[in-house]
């Protein structure tokens, strides 16, 4: 686990934070539907209208992590480049659970390696998987978590 790591609730202004790392993490092999600016302006719009639903992982005054979680729907947990394999994604994920303790879910790609590893470790499991029906023509794999019982 890394020091001085923080979990909270996004701030006005760290839409900008999170555009630059959702754009540095982006996969090479990804189609990517929108330019750079526009996807700065799309996580200006959303991030200020759900800051509930938002939160940053940030050490020190860097942000190096963020998550949306709208009710058990986990999307966008996302680790700056650098950052990643330290435990700040596991932290995001358990302060998920914590906030959905019932069920989670969540959409990868089947090409992500790396994510399935992460969330199969933690519990998830493979329930849906799709022949690109998103914006980046990508196929998916919808991954489900409950506690175990």
């Amino acid at each position: 686990m890394v020091e001085g790591l923080e979990i909270r609730e996004e701030e006005p202004g760290d839409a900008s934070d999170i555009a630059e790392i959702h754009l540095a993490a982006r996969l090479p092999y990804v189609h990517r539907p929108h330019t750079d600016d526009e996807t700065r302006d799309y996580f200006g719009r959303v991030v200020g209208d759900r800051p509930s639903a938002w939160w940053v992982a940030r050490i020190g005054d860097e942000i190096v992590g963020y998550m949306l979680i709208d009710g058990e729907n986990l999307d966008h947990l996302c680790v700056r480049p650098g950052w990643q394999r330290r435990g700040i994604g596991l932290s995001l994920l358990n302060r998920a659970k914590a906030l959905s303790p019932r069920r989670l879910e969540l959409w990868t790609f089947q090409r992500n390696a790396n994510a399935r590893a992460f969330y199969e470790a933690h519990g998830f499991r493979g329930v849906e998987y799709t022949d690109g029906r998103n914006e980046e023509n990508e196929p998916d794999v919808k991954y489900e978590w409950a506690p175990a019982r």
